[in-house]
């Protein structure tokens, strides 16, 4: 019994993933053997600039940050990755995550599938190609709003925009506010912002205040129902 459970998660999980979501439930079951698992603990760095694997990575739990590191040693972080996301490289196509360092934010249950498993099954689904062209234009339209919103817009307004983003990708929309299940402190929020933590904790007690996020306690964020960004 124990084991249809697993396997009946495991299909729920790869249906949630942007590339197999198409795949009818058959084609799901055949891909449990080719999907590799790894439990990771909190402030792991899974990749430096120079030990970057040839596969895809899909993040079933939990949350990783993208980032770089200036000759300066300053942080910058380039993107916040949580549950469903996909990061990787093949010798085919890049989902934009090269030359950088990627650390876990909590305890992450991270999937990957090789190299040489994902040509096998373009074979049957030349699809997928698409799907990963599809997911690496709207991170690239997504950063491009953010460098917008930074080069325009008050500390407030960036935060607000990060957030409502995040809330739009991760969020679950049940409620009044909508919870993004990723750790944020708020010297990561300055880091993807490129201000100081003290901006940003002046800023996000000013958005308390006026109701439009709300803490729960544990590093993450509540959001006030927005309109949707995209």
């Amino acid at each position: 019994m124990l084991r249809l459970e697993e396997s009946l998660d495991k299909m729920w999980y790869l249906s949630k993933i942007g590339f197999f979501e198409f795949l009818p439930q058959e084609d799901l079951e055949k891909l449990g053997p080719i999907i590799h698992h790894r439990d990771i603990k909190k402030n792991t760095v899974i990749q430096k600039p120079d030990t970057v694997e040839r596969k895809l990575f899909f993040v079933k739990e939990g949350a990783l940050k993208i980032y770089t590191i200036n000759e300066a040693g300053k942080v910058f972080t380039i993107s916040l990755l949580g549950p469903y996301s996909t990061y990787g490289q093949l010798s085919s196509f890049s989902l934009g995550t090269e030359n950088v360092f990627i650390e876990t934010l909590c305890d992450v249950h991270l999937c990957s599938i090789t190299e040489e498993d994902f040509q096998k099954l373009l074979k049957d689904y030349p699809d997928l190609v698409f799907k990963a062209m599809e997911i690496l234009t709207k991170r690239l339209h997504e950063r491009e709003k953010m460098l917008q919103m930074i080069a325009t817009g008050s500390v407030k307004e960036q935060i607000m925009h990060l957030l409502v983003s995040m809330a739009d990708t991760y969020g679950k929309k049940d409620n009044a506010f909508v919870d993004i299940p990723i750790p944020l402190s708020h010297q990561e929020i300055a880091n993807m912002l490129g201000v100081t933590r003290e901006s940003v904790s002046t800023n996000m007690c000013r958005l308390k205040k006026e109701g439009m996020i709300r803490s729960t306690g544990k590093k993450t964020i509540e959001v006030k129902q927005l309109q949707s960004l995209n």
